[in-house]
Order: structure tokens, then C-alpha cells, then sequence
């Protein structure tokens, strides 16, 4: 993912850092922002959200990760957040925890770097709205999975992409998609809801 720089330049007197930060990829350059403190009202609802509406570069940066970790014999693993609004959520960011792999495809988020997460949420006032992660083929909601949801709240989603995300994951069809119940069960949602519910809005739109 590259980005044109046209209409910006700096000239030859521009400092090193500058021009290092230009030649740097985009995911590079704005992936983790200083996080400044800030309440926005944006927690202060009930985890109830019926379409989820998901950023295509935050598709894109989420495809790049599973991809990443997948070509790494791993499953790759992040957290959709952002904000619930008219009983609707909007991602706005991806979360990328640190796993730690103890053999075999599955990973283990431990205590400390979930408290992190939840902490950087708390800090920027988004709240999670989904987790996603590869499995090397098929996609399914294992035994593991449904025991260890990363956010326990009634409402919350779970999805699971097959083939170390080296698939279209803009294609809604391909995934496979569970709302948290209770302790250990799941709903799954069928095609037909997964395509109403789970909606890539374009980030870019090119006119003319």
C-alpha cells in the first residue's frame, strides 16, 4: 500500500527525518499515533450494535497482518474497535496484541498485554467491536476459541478467516461469523446475516 506524495515536497534541504518519514510505507508512518487521553462519550454505551460498518484500509491493514503472521506458519490475530452509534458500530482501528505461540497454530494473548489493550481503549475511548483471526485452512469456531473470547460480552463478534488470510477478506461470504452468548456459546450467523450485517465502506473514493 503506497501513497503519492504529489502536490508535498520538500525540497533537497529537508531534514533526514522528514525525508526518512516520506520514503516509509504508510503503515509505517501512521499506524501508532501518540495516544493522548480523551473521552468522547464514546464508551458510555451498551455493547448492543446490530451492522458493523468497517473502514476498507482497516480491511486492508487487517488482511496485511493475518497475511504476516500466516506466512509465518502462524495465525494472525487483532481487535476491530470504534464507536457504537444509532445502534450501529463503526471500526475506526484495528488493535494488534502481541502473541505469544507456544507451538502449533494457536497463539496466547497473555494477562498483561490484554490488560494493555484494554488499557490503550480505555485511553482513546473506543470501544471493541470484533476480533478476527486466521486459521491456516478452514474457518470454524474451535473448542479454544469459544472458550477464550477476547471481550466475554454478550453482542460481541468473533471472526474467523480461512486460509491464513490469503483469501479476498473482502469478500463478507468467506468468513465465518459467531456473536458471544454466554460462557462458551455462540450464535452463528448465517450468510445471508453476515452479508447485512458486515459492511466495507470505501476509505478512498476517486472522482473524475
Amino acid at each position: 500500500m503506497r501513497f503519492s506524495k504529489r502536490g508535498h515536497s520538500p525540497g533537497r534541504a529537508a531534514a533526514p527525518a522528514l525525508q526518512q518519514e516520506l520514503r516509509a510505507p504508510l503503515t509505517v508512518v501512521r499506524v501508532h499515533a501518540p495516544a493522548t487521553p480523551r473521552d468522547v462519550g464514546r464508551r458510555q454505551v451498551a455493547l448492543v450494535y446490530d451492522r458493523v460498518f468497517v473502514p476498507s484500509l482497516v480491511l486492508d491493514h487487517t488482511e496485511l497482518m493475518l497475511r504476516q503472521h500466516g506466512a509465518a506458519g502462524d495465525e494472525g490475530f487483532g481487535v476491530w474497535a470504534g464507536t457504537l452509534s444509532g445502534g450501529d458500530a463503526f471500526v475506526s482501528t484495528l488493535v494488534v496484541p502481541h502473541v505469544e505461540t507456544s507451538g502449533g497454530y494457536h497463539g496466547e494473548i497473555s494477562p498483561e498485554t490484554a490488560a494493555m489493550v484494554f488499557e490503550q481503549l480505555d485511553t482513546l475511548d473506543l470501544v471493541p467491536i470484533a476480533q478476527i483471526h486466521s486459521h491456516p485452512r478452514d474457518a470454524f469456531l474451535s473448542h479454544v476459541d469459544a472458550q477464550r473470547p477476547f471481550v466475554g460480552v454478550r453482542g460481541f463478534l468473533s471472526i474467523i478467516v480461512p486460509s491464513f488470510g490469503f483469501v479476498d477478506l473482502a469478500d463478507v461470504s468467506l468468513w465465518r461469523v459467531y456473536e458471544f452468548e454466554r460462557r462458551e456459546r455462540w450464535r452463528e450467523l448465517v450468510r445471508g446475516e453476515r452479508q447485512r450485517r458486515l459492511i466495507i465502506d470505501p476509505s478512498i473514493l476517486r472522482v473524475g
